[in-house]
C-alpha cells in the first residue's frame, strides 16, 4: 500500500531540482554508489526520485524511501556540483516529510537495541547533530530515541557504546563486522605491513579507486571509513592481531570535523598506546595524523615514510621476542 505523502517541505525545492544537469560529478565521489554501483544509490538518482515524487511521477514506495535514507551526509555530491544543487538539503526535507507520512526506514540510519541499551547516555553527547536523546517511558524507564532525519550515519555513537546497543545496516562496509573482514582481507597478503583506516570526508575524493588492485604491490592497505571516530579499539587490535605492523588513523583536521569525530579520536588513541605498551607492542606503531580535503599526496608521503619507520622495527613478533 502506498501511502499518502505532504511533500510541504519538499516542494520548495522544486525549482533547485529543475537544476539538475544529471552531469555524474555527485556520484563519482559518493561512498554508497562505490558500495552499491546502482544509479538509485547516487546523489543524482535519489534527486530524480524526490523530483519525481513531488511532481506525482513516482510513488512513494517503500523501496523508494528506503534510498532517500541511505546517504552519509558527507556532502561530496554538493560540493561538486556544477549546477549548484543543495542535495543534502534537499534529502534532509524530503526525509522530514517521509517520516512525517509515516514511514518506517533504516537507511543508514543508526539503531538501537533496547534489550541491550542500558541507557547509559554515553552516545548522546557525541552526536553534534542532536540526533540522539533519552526520552522518558513512564514508569521509571528510559530509552535513547534516534532522530531519524538528523541522524547522519557518522557512527561515532556505534564505536563509543560500551553495550554493542547501536547498529546500522549492513551494506555500506560500515559496521564493525563489516570492516573487522575488511581488516582481514587486507592482512591476509603478506605484502602489507601497514593499515591506513581513512576518513571518507577529508581523504576519500583522492582515494575512490583505494579497493582496486593494480600492477604495483604496496606494503599498505587502505580502509575509507566514515569518519576517524568510527575507528573502533578493537579494530585497531584486530589490525595488529592479523599480521599489521602498524596502523595509521588519517582523519580531518581537528578545525574542519563535520562531527567533532577527531577529537574522540585523539582521546581514544591515547589510552589506546597505554594498552599497546601492556601488550608489549611499541606505542609508535600507532600513527595519528590529520588531513585537509585534496591532500592525498600529502597522505601518500606520511605512508611511505611510516613503512620506512615499520620496516626499521620489523614484525611485532620480533619486537615481542626481544
Amino acid at each position: 500500500m502506498v501511502k499518502k505523502v505532504d511533500f510541504k517541505r519538499s516542494k520548495k525545492w522544486e525549482n533547485e531540482l529543475d537544476k539538475c544537469i544529471r552531469c555524474g560529478y555527485c556520484y563519482e565521489l559518493c561512498p554508497l554508489f562505490k558500495s552499491y554501483s546502482w544509479e538509485s544509490d547516487t546523489p543524482r538518482g535519489k534527486l530524480l526520485m524526490v523530483h519525481g515524487m513531488i511532481t506525482g511521477k513516482i510513488a512513494p514506495t517503500q523501496e523508494v524511501v528506503d534510498k532517500i535514507f541511505q546517504c552519509f551526509y558527507c556532502k561530496n555530491c554538493s560540493d561538486n556540483c556544477s549546477a549548484g544543487v543543495p542535495v543534502t538539503d534537499i534529502l534532509t526535507d524530503a526525509r522530514a516529510d517521509l517520516i512525517n507520512a509515516g514511514f518506517e526506514v533504516q537507511g543508514t540510519i543508526v539503531q538501537i537495541d533496547e534489550d541491550l541499551c542500558s541507557v547509559c547516555g554515553v552516545c548522546v553527547p557525541l552526536c553534534k547533530y542532536d540526533a540522539l536523546k533519552i526520552v522518558d517511558k513512564g514508569k521509571d524507564k528510559k530509552k535513547i530515541e534516534v532522530d531519524k532525519v538528523e541522524c547522519r550515519g557518522c557512527g561515532l555513537c556505534l564505536a563509543a557504546c560500551p553495550s554493542g546497543a547501536i547498529s546500522q545496516k549492513e551494506g555500506c562496509n560500515v559496521t564493525l563486522p563489516e570492516l573487522h573482514e575488511s581488516v582481514k582481507e587486507i592482512l591476509k597478503k603478506d605484502d602489507k605491513k601497514l593499515l591506513v583506516f581513512a576518513c571518507n570526508y577529508s581523504i576519500f575524493p583522492g582515494m575512490q579507486l583505494s579497493e582496486t588492485e593494480t600492477l604495483v604491490k604496496t606494503p599498505y592497505g587502505i580502509i575509507v571509513t566514515m569518519c576517524s571516530g568510527r575507528v573502533a579499539p578493537e579494530l585497531i587490535l584486530d589490525a595488529f592481531e592479523s599480521g599489521a605492523w602498524g596502523v595509521m588513523v588519517a582523519g580531518c583536521p581537528p578545525e574542519e570535523c563535520d562531527h567533532d569525530g577527531n577529537y574522540k579520536t585523539r582521546r581514544r588513541l591515547i589510552l589506546l598506546k597505554n594498552i599497546l605498551k601492556e601488550l608489549n607492542i611499541n606505542p609508535k606503531r600507532l600513527k595519528l595524523d590529520w588531513f585537509s580535503t585534496g591532500e592525498s599526496a600529502k597522505l601518500q608521503q606520511e605512508i611511505n615514510k611510516f613503512v620506512k619507520e615499520l620496516e626499521n622495527m620489523g614484525p611485532i613478533e620480533a619486537y615481542v621476542k626481544r
